[in-house]
């Protein structure tokens, strides 16, 4: 399936970041908006600072201040730059092309949801192929349980097989919160768990997520 044309999941998160501002809530813990917009300006257009800010000496210094120097500018100037997205050969900007739009998809629902009072978006059926397409590609490198799990939304079901299984386990919802539940955010994804004892076992002894 070739990635579709019709939603921008990067302009939708940056009306969210502009409506509530850098110190809102995510929900990653000690992140509040601004270190999760700082996380995606950074990935997509300075990724040689998070490695170079690690350094020390001049060169992790100098990283550091460059690093801190983007995320002092005005808030709505930040915001413009992820809007703007990055250059054509940035990484980042590709993968998010191919995967539709994965990991913009994740972090919008980590900045939604630890609002108060929030309730799953209504998709497009645009979007909904994205978040689909996305955990098609990211599931296998994310899911790591020893047991073979299904994934069983609307749109069809994908099946991770496990060489040293000893279970099973299906997962069901809608594909925003399959994605959602295959990063790890399990406080959040509404989906329903099934499983024989094994792979019950096997979930909790996993580890999922970027």
């Amino acid at each position: 399936m070739a990635p579709s044309t019709g939603h921008d999941e990067r302009a939708e998160l940056a009306d969210t970041f502009l409506a509530l501002g850098p110190q809102a809530e995510t929900i990653l813990p000690g992140w509040d908006a601004a270190d999760l917009l700082d996380h995606l300006l950074v990935r997509e257009g300075h990724p040689h600072l998070v490695a170079g800010s690690s350094l020390p000496g001049p060169i992790g210094r100098r990283a550091a201040r460059a690093r801190q120097a983007l995320r002092d500018r005005p808030w709505e100037q930040q915001v413009d730059a992820l809007r703007a997205g990055p250059g054509r050969l940035s990484p980042a900007g590709t993968a998010d092309r191919l995967s539709g739009q994965g990991e913009l998809l994740i972090h919008h629902e980590d900045l939604r949801r630890a609002q108060d009072g929030w309730e799953p978006r209504r998709l497009s059926v645009e979007a909904t192929a994205d978040a689909w397409r996305s955990l098609g590609l990211m599931a296998p490198l994310v899911v790591r349980v020893q047991a073979d799990v299904t994934l069983i939304s609307p749109l069809g079901g994908r099946r991770l097989r496990s060489r040293r299984g000893a279970g099973s386990l299906r997962i069901h919802g809608e594909p925003l919160e399959l994605l959602l539940w295959a990063s790890g955010r399990d406080r959040v994804a509404r989906v329903r768990v099934h499983g024989d004892e094994g792979g019950m076992r096997a979930l909790g002894e996993s580890r999922r997520g970027l």
